[in-house]
C-alpha cells in the first residue's frame, strides 16, 4: 500500500510542478479539521495556560494564508475581486469579543510591538500587538486599555 501511495505521489509530481504547492494546501485542510474538532474549551484552556505563542502562529499563517489568497483570485478573475468576496455574511458580523476579519492593528499595538522586538513585523510581535490593541497588556504609556477594532 505504501508503494502504491509512493507511486501516486510520485506520478502527481510529475505531472504538476507546483505538488508540493498542492500537498501542503491539502496537508493545512487536513490539519484544520481535526484541530477545529477539538472542543473550543479545551482549546481555550491550552492557550491559556502559558501556550499562547500557537495563537501568535495561527495568526501569522492566515495572514500569509490572505496574501497568497488575494494574489490567486486577483490573477484568476482580475482586480474586481476581493477576499471579502469570499466571507460568507454571517461570518462577516463581528462577535462580542472576536475580531473582525480584515481589520488592522491598532496604532498602540504596533507602537509598543516595534519597541519590544526587534525584529517587527513577526509572529510574536504581532500577536504582542494584538494583546496590547485587546488591552491584555500595557502599550507605551504604561496603560492596558482596548483600542480600535478590537474593544
Amino acid at each position: 500500500m505504501k508503494n502504491l501511495d509512493n507511486l501516486i505521489k510520485q506520478l502527481l509530481k510529475e505531472q504538476h510542478e507546483s505538488y508540493m504547492f498542492f500537498s501542503n494546501l491539502e496537508q493545512m485542510d487536513r490539519q484544520c479539521e481535526i484541530l477545529l474538532s477539538i472542543p473550543k474549551d479545551d482549546v481555550e484552556n491550552i492557550l491559556n495556560n502559558g501556550h499562547d505563542w500557537a495563537q501568535d502562529h495561527i495568526a501569522e499563517s492566515k495572514n500569509n494564508l490572505d496574501q497568497v489568497f488575494d494574489f490567486m483570485m486577483n490573477e484568476i478573475k482580475g482586480d474586481k475581486f476581493s477576499s471579502d468576496d469570499a466571507i460568507k455574511p454571517q461570518e462577516d458580523i463581528m462577535m462580542e469579543g472576536r475580531k473582525k476579519a480584515g481589520t488592522k492593528l491598532c496604532a498602540r499595538g504596533k507602537s509598543a510591538a516595534k519597541a519590544k522586538f526587534d525584529v517587527y513585523p513577526s509572529a510574536y510581535a504581532n500577536g504582542y500587538a494584538v494583546q496590547v490593541c485587546k488591552g491584555t497588556k500595557p502599550g507605551l504609556d504604561g496603560k492596558k486599555r482596548c483600542s480600535g477594532a478590537y474593544c
